[in-house]
């Protein structure tokens, strides 16, 4: 185990176009002029803790490396664990992203990339001048005893400091979450020794590529694999961190702050977009966890499912945000919709009959709740819409982003309180800005 602060240097590998218009799919503008007279902020967490945060470096020795042939043999990850502290006075200044820096200096960076990270906000990430409310190796909190644990995986081809809101916002209320920065996928992740490992579809298993003659329907096959490849391989970097946590939770008193500070009877899985997914299969695989969270990670009906993994006991929060197209607009505007050749409503319905079928097959149940918020899209679970209403639009653009961002996090507070915490909430329950269905009795 390797315990860090990370010093980089630059050794960056160019995403492939192809990845960032087929696949990769932030959802803020590119931004082309760098000066900017208005700093966007974070918005303050809403609990009693500060927010302590620490980089480890892990390496799974049971699992060869996968599209990461230039970080040795085996599975590498680098971890970020986010704590309890003690509250302080004055507001944290911390870093937002580390290593920012070195990612943008490195030789050929995709413009277009540097462009769409953060709201088009890149160039103040990398000055520093948007910051976190994190300070790196604070002490933990000295009470309570332990803090349930939250393993926490972001978006397609994202790294979880775009989610560094909702994830010190958890923190802030007393848990402590282990963000993964997947080293398959992450577009960019410094390791302990001071590189930069970045995603590159070269990288791509030769076997899921498909044949330069392909047809539509052997293309979508071969990209349906990929993707339930790459979530096999998220949820196997999710039980291996488990297994560090554990690790970590049982070291000697003077070798970690964290010693006997976890509370692993209570740890939940949780993810946005492919992350949602992976969080299902990791909860699938391992009853260690005993919660889990999906949010907006549908993955074309399967979100909710995995072939040949077993039925899942865990109770089960999926939240989404249905496709609406905009008046004037076609299913030729949304790809989902073109592939499948169905209206936005036949998509709704198909995957909501989706839904009903597997929860009532989960004997543990949970919530499905569907947000109806104007405005709300499938990044507004990350800080992306924040920062880019901050970066060029109104004020009012602003309130309600940061509004839908606190909806999304009340909504995944109040189900780990309820499952984890055995407290029952309100805020889990139907309002004029989203429609909530309760499954079965949450254990």
């Amino acid at each position: 185990m390797r315990y860090f602060t990370p010093r980089l240097s630059a050794k960056f590998v160019t995403l492939g176009a192809s990845v960032l218009t087929l696949i990769l799919s932030f959802s803020a503008r590119a931004q082309t002029d760098s000066s900017q007279s208005h700093i966007p902020k974070l918005p303050l967490p809403s609990g009693p803790f500060g927010i302590g945060r620490v980089a480890f470096d892990w390496v799974d020795l049971t699992r060869q490396a996968d599209m990461a042939e230039d970080r040795g043999a085996h599975s590498e990850l680098v971890v970020y664990l986010w704590y309890p502290t003690e509250a302080t006075k004055n507001e944290a200044r911390g870093i937002l992203f580390p290593g920012a820096k070195q990612i943008d200096s490195a030789p050929n960076v995709s413009a277009t990339l540097k462009g769409r990270m953060f709201g088009g906000n890149w160039p103040l990430v990398v000055s520093g001048s948007i910051t976190s409310h994190a300070r790196e190796n604070a002490p933990i909190a000295k009470h309570p005893k332990t803090f349930p644990v939250i393993i926490f995986s972001p978006g397609t081809y994202g790294t979880s400091f775009q989610y560094s809101s909702a994830i010190e916002d958890l923190v802030s209320h007393g848990y402590v979450v282990a963000s993964i920065e997947h080293t398959s996928e992450v577009f960019g992740v410094a390791f302990s020794d001071g590189t930069i490992h970045t995603y590159s579809e070269k990288r791509i298993p030769q076997h899921f590529v498909p044949a330069p003659d392909a047809t539509k329907e052997e293309y979508e096959i071969k990209l349906e694999n990929w993707f339930r490849h790459c979530v096999d391989v998220r949820a196997g970097d999710e039980l291996f961190v488990m297994n560090k946590l554990t690790e970590l939770n049982k070291a000697p008193h003077r070798s970690s702050q964290f010693s006997r500070r976890l509370d692993l009877a209570r740890v939940a899985a949780i993810g946005h977009s492919r992350g949602g997914w992976s969080a299902i299969l990791t909860c699938r695989r391992d009853d260690r966890v005993k919660a889990c969270v999906n949010l907006d990670g549908n993955a074309g009906g399967e979100g909710l499912d995995y072939p040949g993994a077993p039925i899942p006991k865990q109770p089960i929060l999926y939240v989404e945000v249905a496709p609406v197209l905009k008046p004037g607009t076609t299913q030729n505007d949304w790809i989902v919709l073109k592939q499948l050749n169905l209206t936005a409503e036949q998509w709704v319905e198909r995957w909501h009959q989706t839904v009903n079928k597997n929860f009532n097959a989960f004997p543990s149940g949970g919530y499905f709740v569907q947000l109806t918020i104007p405005g709300m899209e499938h990044y507004s679970f990350s800080d992306e819409v924040l920062l880019r209403e901050a970066k060029d639009g109104t004020k009012e653009k602003q309130e309600a982003a940061l509004h839908n961002l606190r909806v999304t996090e009340d909504i995944t507070l109040a189900f780990l309180d309820e499952v984890l915490r055995n407290q029952k909430q309100t805020t889990l329950r139907n309002t004029s800005e989203m429609t909530v269905k309760h499954f079965g009795a949450i254990n």
